[in-house]
């Protein structure tokens, strides 16, 4: 059950992103940022589960497949959500964008824990909140990079 629903959910955002968001990446750019952030992903729940051992994955299928697609399909989606929307923000929008997708990613996670497919042994609210700001403002400084090397002598969308 808890498998299907986040099927569901992950589908619902792929067709959000691919169908109803203007894009604002380049189809390259879109490939390089999920396959970073699923990397990203897959190596904090790899240091909370296997070295710090602050996070328990229950030992039911349903519950391990659910928890590799949150971290291969969903979090990257809603990273790239965060990062069209920046592509497309001024300034000041950046940080509202980056505070919004944080918390959006935040609540992901402790939904996944009260579900039971992520249990945190220490409530660690205020570092998740951390790892993801800092994980967002990460992904926003490789898009920087990434765009000035790409788009380098043509016109950025």
């Amino acid at each position: 059950m808890v498998f299907l629903l986040y099927s569901l959910v992950s589908l619902f955002a792929y067709v959000y992103f691919m169908k109803f968001r203007k894009k604002h990446l380049h189809s390259l750019e879109i490939f390089f940022y999920w396959c970073l952030a699923s990397v990203l992903i897959q190596n904090r729940s790899a240091i909370y589960t296997m070295n710090i051992k602050t996070v328990v994955i229950p030992q039911l299928a349903t519950y391990e497949f659910s928890h590799l697609l949150i971290r291969l399909v969903l979090y990257p989606l809603v990273t790239l959500l965060c990062l069209n929307e920046i592509a497309a923000a001024e300034s000041k929008m950046k940080i509202w964008a980056i505070i919004k997708y944080s918390a959006y990613l935040l609540g992901l996670e402790w939904i996944s824990d009260w579900l039971g497919v992520f249990k945190h042994m220490k409530p660690y609210l205020l570092w998740s909140g951390v790892y993801w700001l800092g994980y967002l403002i990460l992904m926003m400084m490789v898009m920087r990079m990434f765009r000035r090397t790409f788009y380098k002598g043509y016109h950025q969308p």
